[in-house]
C-alpha cells in the first residue's frame, strides 16, 4: 500500500498562471478542437469519465453517500463533463452536487468535482499540474488550516491541499501527475455537526481520514484503471 507523505506546511499564495492548463489544447481554422497528433491525448479527450471512475462508487461508499444531485436526493448518479466544457475545458470529469443524509439539525451535502486531464506530452502534464497545485495552495493560503501533504509513487508528483472554507467548511484539493496526464479532485462539504455540537459524528468518514484513503487507497486504484486504458492506445 502506498504511504502518503505526511510532512504538511502551509500553503504560500502562488501565481495562478492557467494559461499552462491550455497545454496541448488548441482550436483549427473551423472552431473544432484539434487534439494534435498523439493518439494516446486523442483517445484520452473522447473518454467519459464517469464511465472510467466507474461513477464514482467507491467514493460514494467511503463517505456514505446517500443522493447525488441535489442536498436533498436520493440514489442517483454523478454527472459527466465532455472535453472542451465551459467549467474546465482540459479536462473530462464526473461531477455532482451530493447528499450525506442527517447532519445533526441539517443535511450533511456537498460537491465533488473528479477530472482526469489529458495532455499531449510530459512537459505539457507537468505544466497543468504545476498550475492547477499552485491555484489550489492559492486559494488554501487565504483561507484557515492550510497544509499541503505531499503524494508519494505511483505518481510522479502529486499533493493533497486542505482547508477551512466558509462556516467552517473543509475544502480538499487532489492534484496529481502520472506521465502525461494529470488527476485532480476537488471537493468541499459542510462541517460535521454531529462532531462539533455532541461529539457523535453524523458522517461516515472523518476528513482526515477521507484525505489518507484518497491517497492510498483510491488514487492507486485511478492510477491503475487510467493506465491500463492508455495502455489499450499504446
Amino acid at each position: 500500500m502506498k504511504r502518503i507523505a505526511t510532512t504538511f506546511s502551509a500553503a504560500g499564495a502562488a501565481a495562478l498562471v492557467l494559461a499552462a492548463c491550455d497545454a496541448g489544447d488548441a482550436s483549427s481554422e473551423d472552431g473544432s478542437t484539434d487534439t494534435g497528433d498523439d493518439p494516446v491525448y486523442a483517445a484520452m479527450t473522447s473518454w467519459d469519465a464517469c464511465e472510467i471512475l466507474g461513477d464514482l462508487q467507491p467514493v460514494t461508499d467511503e463517505m456514505g453517500i446517500v443522493g447525488w444531485g441535489s442536498s436533498t436526493a436520493e440514489g442517483g448518479a454523478p454527472g459527466s463533463s465532455e472535453f472542451g466544457n465551459t467549467l474546465d475545458p482540459d479536462a473530462i470529469g464526473c461531477n455532482g452536487l451530493f447528499n450525506l443524509g442527517p447532519n445533526d439539525w441539517t443535511t450533511g451535502e456537498g460537491e465533488i468535482s473528479v477530472k482526469i486531464v489529458p495532455a499531449e506530452d510530459e512537459a505539457a502534464a507537468t505544466a497543468a499540474y504545476e498550475a492547477r497545485l499552485a491555484a489550489a495552495e492559492s486559494e488554501a493560503a487565504a483561507s484557515e488550516d492550510a497544509a499541503t501533504a505531499e503524494l508519494a509513487d505511483p505518481w510522479d508528483q502529486g499533493a493533497v491541499v486542505s482547508w477551512t472554507g466558509t462556516g467552517s467548511a473543509p475544502n480538499t484539493e487532489v492534484i496529481a501527475r502520472d506521465g502525461q496526464w494529470v488527476f485532480h479532485i476537488r471537493l468541499n462539504h459542510n462541517q460535521d455537526y454531529g462532531l462539533e455540537n455532541s461529539g457523535e459524528p453524523a458522517f461516515a468518514f472523518t476528513d482526515e481520514a477521507l484525505n489518507q484513503w484518497f491517497a492510498e487507497t483510491y488514487l492507486p486504484q485511478v492510477n491503475q484503471t487510467v493506465n491500463d486504458r492508455i495502455a489499450e492506445v499504446e
